[in-house]
């Protein structure tokens, strides 16, 4: 794996790819919770196109493979974290994570970094030291409110 680099705006169909291929692999088989899933990565992809500004956004590649992408909104909402399947497990996630927590120390208006895990992922968060919180909303069926403090 090359060094994480800043996600850019000719990134943006690898990244929509990658998500996709690991929602529908990974988070879940349900249609209805699939589609919902897609549109909100997909909508944050495009805030962060729309206001780079207040994201953290960053990619790990493999050769010239995108492989791995984190995305915080507001230096506090981690909201995109997708790993490819085929490497997973091999510490790219957890780069991915502290790479983006370190960008985001001391500009995080809630001093944390905050997310909703769905039902696999939980135990990795768990490993980076996230802990449960209250959701601000109800959340889908296995997902879970994080918090890991900055």
């Amino acid at each position: 794996m090359q060094p994480l680099t800043d996600a850019t705006p000719d990134d943006a169909e690898a990244i929509r790819a990658l998500m996709a291929r690991v929602i529908r692999r990974d988070v879940t088989s349900d249609e209805a919770l699939l589609a919902d899933t897609l549109a909100n990565v997909n909508a944050n992809l495009d805030l962060w196109l729309r206001e780079p500004g207040r994201c953290v956004h960053l990619v790990a590649r493999d050769g010239q493979a995108l492989i791995g992408v984190v995305l915080v909104k507001d230096y506090w909402n981690l909201c995109s974290l997708f790993v490819d399947s085929a490497h997973q497990g091999q510490g790219v996630g957890r780069q991915l994570v502290e790479a983006a927590a370190d960008r985001c120390r001391g500009r995080s208006e809630k001093g944390a970094l905050l997310l909703n895990a769905a039902t696999r992922a939980i135990p990795f968060y768990r490993r980076l030291g996230f802990t449960d919180r209250v959701p601000a909303r109800p959340l889908p069926a296995g997902f879970a409110a994080m918090q890991r403090p900055l």
